[in-house]
């Protein structure tokens, strides 16, 4: 089974501290890094053209830890904060 991707659209945007804004966040199921690769070619050709500010990444969905105190490998979402990821000491000491 192919794994599941997050695509993330920004837009460049001086007003916001990080210099750009996100625009849109989309999960795209059973697609390797190829396809994504190629999908993302494009949307920025078409519909999201880095000449007009747009900039497009994508990652895996989930990513495999290994829990810390257990020694377990847990599946978690790729943007889960350090506090609630089961592999870092902030997670127990809380």
């Amino acid at each position: 089974m192919k794994p599941d991707h997050t695509m993330r659209i920004y837009k460049a945007d001086r007003r916001c501290k990080t210099g750009e804004r996100l625009v849109s966040t989309t999960v795209w199921r059973n697609r390797d890094e190829a396809e994504m690769a190629r999908e993302v070619r494009e949307l920025q050709y078409d519909a999201w053209p880095v000449s007009k500010g747009y900039r497009i990444e994508f990652l895996p969905t989930m990513k495999t830890v290994r829990n810390l105190i257990t020694g377990a490998e847990v599946e978690i979402p790729h943007d889960t904060p350090r506090a609630c990821d089961p592999s870092s000491e902030l997670f127990w000491s809380m």
